[in-house]
């Protein structure tokens, strides 16, 4: 049984939410997490889905779910101030029958179909895998002055991105390992640390994460792109 997390309890600063959140707000008419919900309900892959949202959020969650007839969302739970907790949240309360999790952003409405197949069919064979794309761009690293140390193998860099699927007992062990440890900014960040590799599924930049308030109207033209692609 595979089963998918969605972290969906930030705060959405750098987005300038406003009242309703940047997760419910629409995209060609209905609520960003609308979108990223009904990509994982989908997939023949995914058995069910685990929201994971502010506490405060938890009524109009349980709204979009019920109107929008999501139906593979078994549970809604109540999320940590930073994103590792919401992930435990959602550990904690997997069925017993859990094989494999795949943890999914909630503002990442676009994700390719095929890409989140190809995850979680990576993840099956060799325990971890991610969606990522290949830097484009020279890559510096530089410190926290902002002066440049280095100019980095383009060739050997990807920009991680989800969704990311683990072995259910490996994704458990490096949470428990990293309990205390804020530093890791994704969840295979924690399974690298365990010594265990992880395999990059290539993704596409349109399966972006909707951050600051000019991703909505790229998000919106994706989206038109993709219902015009589908009609021909």
């Amino acid at each position: 049984m595979t089963v998918a997390i969605v972290p969906a309890a930030g705060q959405g600063v750098r987005a300038a939410e406003g009242e309703g959140g940047k997760l419910f707000r629409p995209l060609l008419g209905r609520p960003l997490l609308v979108w990223t919900l009904e990509g994982l309900q989908g997939c023949a892959l995914v058995d069910q889905v685990l929201v994971v949202t502010r506490p405060d959020r938890m009524a109009d969650v349980e709204r979009l779910v019920t109107t929008g007839c999501l139906w593979k969302v078994g549970k809604l739970l109540p999320g940590g101030a930073e994103r590792g907790d919401s992930v435990r949240a959602g550990l904690a309360a997997l069925p017993p029958e859990t094989t494999h999790v795949v943890v999914h952003d909630g503002a990442r409405p676009l994700c390719p179909p095929s890409v989140l197949e190809q995850v979680i069919l990576t993840a099956q064979r060799e325990g971890a895998a991610i969606a990522a794309i290949p830097a484009t761009d020279t890559v510096k690293w530089a410190t926290v002055e902002g002066r440049i140390e280095a100019t980095l193998d383009r060739g050997r860099v990807w920009l991680a991105q989800t969704p990311q699927a683990f072995e259910r007992s490996l994704l458990e062990r490096a949470h428990r390992e990293a309990a205390d440890d804020r530093s890791a900014t994704d969840e295979a960040g924690l399974v690298e640390r365990l010594g265990h590799p992880v395999r990059l599924v290539r993704a596409s930049p349109s399966n972006l994460k909707v951050t600051r308030p000019e991703d909505y109207a790229l998000a919106e033209a994706l989206l038109q792109a993709r219902a015009r692609e589908a009609g021909r």
